[in-house]
């Protein structure tokens, strides 16, 4: 403090003099030496005074400030001991903070991972229940969900609660068949309201339609193809059943993925389509045949119910049937020879065998070109097939697709159409044979009859 005010007084004795400097050098030039030693005099005494009155006041303020300085030092005696005392507490509760923190640890260890699994399960909640069908009727748990999964928060037991209450509606959903009104596009754009079912989270119908669930859009939208009709009979059963009533449904357990494998399998007029040029060769045939078969069924219906209402009335014959012709025949030759007479119905017999037998060749010629088409089919799809592989090489099986179907559809083609007709064939030739058969049997009977007749005529001759 002593070494503060000594610089003190240096300086201002300093200044004192810059002033007197200042003065004397502005002040007006004196007229003689004395008057400059008389003013130097009197200035000095001035500014003596002036220091006296200064030193003064500087003690008076060193006296002040060593007052202060006093009081000041005291109070930071007093703080320090505060400060020590803050210190110690401050040593204490850090202390016991770590003790409670781990105790909190300890406890809410369990509690933590808790809330781990509670964050994961409403992640994968929300990605279920996002693709949900169960969803269609009720889009209100996709926002729950949703709030729930990207909250950064502790969990509250009411959160918690409500996560739990979804997965619980969804696994009720899983197992319920639902009807309900709602908004389904067709693949033209076109939007319309039906009564649509939902049966569990694996399918959803309309009519006779299956349907996909958009969750962008939040829609049902029809599928661009739908299965094969065995398949949509079963979801127009569904739909119109009666609430209660058990009826048989083609189920997707795939929840959509075994759906769209059938939708892409062709059906029968594009298997068909696949055989190209050669295939519906084959089917050309096939029809032809099938022509030819039908017609002469028809035909020999007919004569056999001809034949046999004539055999129930031997005695009215008519020539409108094979047997009234055999036994028109019979009646107008009977007075000839019995050599003569079977000759006469072996001819009749032989013009009608032959119009039975009429396009049962040409069904086996139809029957035994198929298969040879078919075969044609194979080599041409074949033949495509390796061109394809020349060109393209083996890296896409899709390019030889096109090839080995042709292949494989004309060989069933042909199959398709020679089995039938080689059938139709036996059985065309079987009932000929059998026609023929019976008109023979009659015709026998009746030149027997006639011999035995004209064998007792010569008897009774001879006997006279």
């Amino acid at each position: 403090m002593r070494s503060c005010i000594n610089r003190l007084i240096k300086i201002s004795a300093i200044a004192l003099g810059l002033l007197i400097l200042d003065q004397v050098v502005h002040a007006e030039p004196a007229k003689t030496l004395k008057d400059l030693i008389s003013e130097v005099t009197a200035t000095s005494s001035a500014e003596s005074l002036h220091n006296q009155e200064r030193e003064k006041r500087f003690l008076s303020e060193y006296k002040s400030q060593t007052s202060m300085l006093s009081q000041a030092q005291a109070e930071v005696a007093v703080k320090e001991k505060q400060r020590d005392k803050l210190k110690d507490v401050f040593d204490t509760n850090e202390k016991a903070l770590g003790v409670l923190q781990e105790q909190l640890d300890r406890r809410t260890g369990d509690l933590g991972e808790l809330f781990g699994v509670f964050r994961q399960t409403a992640g994968d909640t929300q990605s279920m229940i996002y693709d949900s069908l169960v969803s269609i009727e009720k889009p209100e748990r996709i926002k729950t969900i949703a709030d729930l999964a990207s909250s950064k928060d502790v969990p509250t037991i009411a959160e918690i609660e409500s996560l739990w209450a979804i997965l619980l509606d969804e696994i009720a959903g899983s197992a319920e068949v639902s009807k309900f009104k709602s908004n389904v596009v067709k693949p033209s754009g076109e939007m319309y309201s039906a009564d649509v079912i939902r049966v569990g989270t694996f399918n959803v119908v309309a009519d006779d339609k299956y349907l996909r669930y958009s969750p962008e859009d939040e829609k049902l939208i029809e599928l661009s193809r739908q299965p094969s009709g065995s398949i949509t009979s079963t979801a127009e059963r569904l739909a119109n059943a009666e609430p209660g009533k058990v009826v048989g449904f083609s189920l997707d357990p795939s929840r959509g993925v075994l759906l769209s494998l059938l939708v892409q399998s062709p059906d029968l007029i594009e298997r068909i389509e696949q055989g190209q040029l050669v295939g519906y060769a084959i089917i050309t045939v096939g029809l032809i045949g099938l022509f030819i078969v039908v017609f002469r069924f028809y035909h020999m219906q007919r004569v056999s119910v001809r034949i046999k209402k004539q055999a129930a009335d031997m005695d009215h014959f008519s020539t409108e049937n094979p047997l009234g012709r055999v036994l028109n025949a019979f009646y107008e030759n009977r007075a000839l020879s019995a050599d003569v007479i079977s000759r006469k119905l072996d001819d009749v017999i032989f013009k009608d065998a032959s119009e039975f037998r009429k396009g049962t060749s040409t069904i086996k010629v139809l029957a035994a070109i198929a298969p040879l088409m078919g075969l044609l089919g194979t080599v041409t799809g074949m033949i495509g097939t390796f061109q394809a592989i020349t060109l393209f090489g083996t890296g896409d099986p899709k390019l030889m697709a096109s090839g080995i179907s042709q292949a494989l559809v004309t060989t069933v083609l042909g199959l398709v159409v020679s089995i039938p007709l080689l059938l139709s064939h036996s059985l065309l030739s079987g009932r000929a044979i059998l026609l023929t058969k019976l008109l023979g049997e009659q015709a026998a009977g009746m030149v027997a009859e006639q011999a035995e007749k004209m064998e007792m005529a010569r008897s009774s001759k001879s006997d006279v």
